[in-house]
């Protein structure tokens, strides 16, 4: 399930979208926002009740696709995202990578029920950046995304 990619020829927006009652097996992403550094909107999505096994990238936000490269310049808001009761397993160890452009935050985030766990065990992480009340979201981040993050993540971080 993905919004995007978008912002790469003029205005572009995105409004108004709910992925719900979704099973995925063996997908190398689950629920994705990804953007170009260019302008436009994404606004009013919801995610829920997604269960996945062995997914690459369960919850991933990017605004800088296929560059990694001005990642931080990008004028498009992602505003009002909902992630609700998204379970499973991720392939790798990152359950949650978003990194929000630090020209424009994400904002109005909202996560709940969300359990992803290591197919290989362990503890998984939880990477962000860039998320205005992020404390009030339901995300507990533990640790930070980087600019660069790839379009794929192929491994353990």
């Amino acid at each position: 399930m993905c919004i995007g990619s978008m912002g790469n020829g003029g205005y572009e927006t995105v409004d108004n979208v709910v992925f719900e009652d979704i099973e995925l097996h063996h997908s190398s992403n689950a629920a994705w926002i990804k953007t170009y550094p260019g302008n436009g909107h994404v606004r009013n999505v919801t995610f829920r009740n997604v269960h996945m096994r062995e997914v690459d990238q369960p919850i991933y936000v990017i605004p800088c696709i296929y560059a990694a490269q001005n990642c931080d310049a990008s004028h498009i808001p992602i505003t009002d995202i909902t992630w609700e009761n998204i379970t499973g397993t991720s392939r790798y160890n990152v359950a949650v990578g978003i990194h929000c452009s630090a020209a424009a935050p994400c904002d109005n985030l909202h996560f709940s029920g969300i359990d992803i766990k290591p197919s290989a065990g362990g503890t998984a992480k939880v990477l962000c950046s860039n998320i205005k009340n992020q404390a009030s979201s339901g995300l507990t981040c533990t640790g930070t995304c980087p600019a660069d993050w790839p379009q794929q993540l192929k491994g353990n971080r």
